[in-house]
Parts: structure tokens; C-alpha cells; sequence
């Protein structure tokens, strides 16, 4: 559970703070993870399994940063014109 917490919090980091494409970087570290335990391990449902779930909540993180970015972003303009 510690490591899909830590998933989501890179992406949420990344989203918020990131420009452009950067902020999909987050997406390597559970793709070389997932590479590291198939060398380890081999192919096997759980590991992939496992992939998608780390997928999903770091590109979760990575969206919900870009929302909460663009928002604070809109709010500091609006504030300062």
C-alpha cells in the first residue's frame, strides 16, 4: 500500500509542479519497477496486475496535480492583475 501511496504523490507533485511533458515523468518509476521484477521474477499476473494499479494511481496523481496547478495558477493571475 506504502508504494501506490508514494506513486500518487509523486504524480500529484509532478502535475502540480512540472511543465509540459515533464509532468508524465512519474510514469517511469512503476514501468522500471515493473521491468526490474520481470528480470527477477519473470512474467506473471500479479506483476501486471500490480503494473496497471501503479499506472493508474500515479497517472491519477499526475492529473489531479495538473487540475490543482492550473487552478492555483488561474488564482495567483486573477489576484495579481
Amino acid at each position: 500500500v506504502a508504494s501506490y501511496v508514494m506513486f500518487f504523490l509523486g504524480g500529484l507533485g509532478f502535475g502540480f509542479a512540472a511543465p509540459g511533458g515533464w509532468k508524465w515523468l512519474p510514469l517511469a518509476f512503476p514501468l522500471g519497477l515493473f521491468v526490474i521484477a520481470l528480470l527477477q521474477e519473470g512474467a506473471d499476473g500479479t506483476v501486471v496486475i500490480r503494473l496497471i494499479g501503479a499506472l493508474l494511481i500515479t497517472i491519477a496523481g499526475v492529473l489531479l496535480g495538473a487540475v490543482l496547478g492550473q487552478r492555483t495558477e488561474r488564482h495567483d493571475n486573477a489576484r495579481f492583475a
